[in-house]
């Protein structure tokens, strides 16, 4: 007979299976004699301690696995957590079934491990490791989201993670991610030609790269070449990734360029995959079924996202819009892939009652109203944006009580935060308002805040008063730099509530600014010889100033 590993181990298993733990207790011990270097024989061993409720034995043996001889056997960090339980530390069982989710998020016994934790949870009163293993997990998240620039792109801070990622790429060549989200923000500066190229770039390198090829067939969709799109879909048509977060990517970019069908069959089956469905799949899988004029499927997946109290407005809302179109056969709906109510519509009708003379009636309506509020918390960066200067347009008690609880919230970036402060300025709302920054909270007198802080809005706004001051000063006409800086806040506030209008060629604001303070002030001033000096057209220094003379009049100075 030949008396080694195997053959106790064998003998092991059929006292186990004969249910005599002490038999197989002496087989299991004897295989660590025999291989003694060998971590299996050792988590058997420790099982069948387990099993006889020796659960520090067990551990003894599990930690040994861990600590001297495997520690990539991470199912023991799952055996450890199961004797934990049974010996009622449930916070350290708590802290080793994270620590297997963990390690091992995908492995054998990540189900059971889930429901353990549940269970934890919900009958034995824990949370405490799962509330620190989540914030650990949220600054890790939060560190490689800032790394490869995710963190400046979710919170619409596109400038500055263009500036952030070509810093990135300069010094890590190969990070793909970083060149990918890059793209991104190139695309959403409006580098259009910067962003084809480097996806194209990275595409060179990685064909396969499927950020890169859905980056590059939105692109060229943005572009509009037709003859190209078919070639930059078709990868993308063939193409169901595995991972969550990159078949959404793929469905999601498949209904932007307008192929509907195939997104809905891609989202289709990362629904089958995935259970329970996530509110923003089910709403893609019904706005790729309502662009194929797919109502009853559409319906359906609306109908559940419905059952979501956080989303039950939006599911209401294209419910109703298909009931509509159900009734015209003509009707094509154009649902955007984003789980997000279309504020932008409310807004355009918004836009339209501001030019009725019943404003009052306007500010009244509640359903207007709630648009906007909602907006205010669950839309995008440009929505948000809209809904900021509405509400300076309103200017009632409400709105600035909405615009106060939004520069306080931590999860909206400085961006926002900057317009809701300048928003409040607009509207003269007086005492503090609570800001949260990354340094902390703190408390900050409106009245107190520098009018001029509008100019962070955009650079060129503070370049045309910087040139304007420095014009006067050299012209020795000091005096009228207070009022000339005046009538510039005057006129950005008012712009502020107006989103379409732009400052465009800084030659020609400078000018006109410069014109319209000296002719007020009774300096002598000749429109051709300034247009002379700054290289512009004398009819567009005259039509600046006449929009800024508007803006004066209009505020009463």
């Amino acid at each position: 007979m030949n008396f080694d590993a195997a053959y106790f181990f064998e003998r092991g298993v059929r006292f186990l299976q004969r249910n005599d733990l002490n038999k197989a207790l002496k087989a299991f011990r004897k295989t660590v004699e025999y291989e003694p270097n060998n971590p299996v024989n050792y988590c058997n061993l420790a099982g069948v301690y387990s099993e006889m409720g020796d659960f520090e034995a067990s551990n003894e043996l599990l930690e040994h696995v861990l600590c001297d001889l495997d520690p990539n056997m991470t199912e023991c960090q799952f055996y450890l957590a199961n004797n934990y339980a049974n010996m009622g530390e449930y916070d350290t069982a708590e802290e080793y079934v994270l620590r297997y989710l963990d390690a091992d998020p995908n492995g054998e016994y990540a189900d059971d491990a889930e429901e353990m934790l549940s269970v934890l949870l919900d009958e034995f009163g824990g949370g405490r490791a799962f509330e620190k293993w989540q914030e650990e997990k949220r600054k890790l998240d939060a560190q490689q989201a800032t790394k490869d620039g995710r963190y400046f792109l979710e919170n619409g801070q596109f400038e500055a993670a263009v500036e952030w990622l070509e810093s990135v790429i300069e010094e890590e060549p190969e990070n793909y991610a970083a060149y990918n989200n890059l793209c991104l923000a190139y695309y959403y500066t409006g580098q259009h030609d910067k962003a084809l190229s480097l996806a194209d770039d990275v595409l060179h390198r990685q064909p396969d790269n499927i950020h890169a090829l859905c980056n590059r067939a939105i692109l060229v969709k943005h572009f509009g070449w037709r003859d190209a799109l078919d070639a930059a879909a078709e990868p993308l048509r063939k193409v169901f990734p595995l991972h969550y977060d990159l078949a959404m990517k793929v469905g999601t970019t498949l209904g932007i360029i307008g192929y509907h069908a195939d997104a809905l069959e891609t989202f289709r089956r990362l629904i089958r995959l995935t259970t329970p469905a996530e509110p923003v799949l089910i709403h893609a899988t019904a706005a790729a079924a309502a662009n194929c004029r797919n109502w009853s499927v559409a319906e359906r997946f609306w109908q559940m996202l419905a059952r979501e109290t956080d989303y039950q407005a939006v599911a209401d809302h294209y419910l109703q819009r298909v009931a509509e179109a159900r009734k015209d056969d003509t009707t094509t709906l154009r649902v955007s892939y984003q789980l997000d109510l279309p504020v932008e519509e409310q807004l355009a009708v918004v836009k339209d009652k501001l030019k009725d003379t019943k404003l009052e009636a306007w500010r009244r309506d509640p359903l207007l109203r709630a648009s906007l509020y909602w907006g205010l918390r669950h839309g995008n960066h440009e929505t948000r944006r809209r809904v900021i200067r509405a509400l300076a347009v309103v200017a009632d008690e409400d709105a600035e009580k909405a615009l106060r609880l939004f520069v306080g919230r931590p999860d909206i970036d400085e961006t926002l935060r900057l317009h809701a402060v300048v928003a409040l300025k607009r509207i003269g709302a007086r005492g503090s308002v609570r800001l949260v920054a990354a340094d902390g909270e703190r408390e900050v007198s409106i009245e107190q805040i520098d009018p001029d802080v509008i100019f962070d809005l955009n650079p060129s706004w503070r370049d045309v008063w910087v040139r304007t001051e420095e014009w006067l000063h050299k012209e020795h006409l000091q005096r009228l730099v207070p009022e000339a800086k005046r009538l510039w806040l005057t006129y950005l506030y008012d712009m502020f509530l107006h989103v379409h209008r732009r400052i465009g060629k800084a030659d020609i604001w400078v000018a006109g600014l410069i014109y319209i303070t000296l002719r007020y002030f009774g300096v002598p001033v000749v429109q051709r010889e300034l247009a002379e000096e700054f290289v512009v057209a004398a009819s567009s220094i005259r039509k600046c100033s006449a929009r800024l003379e508007q803006s004066l009049l209009t505020s009463g100075i």
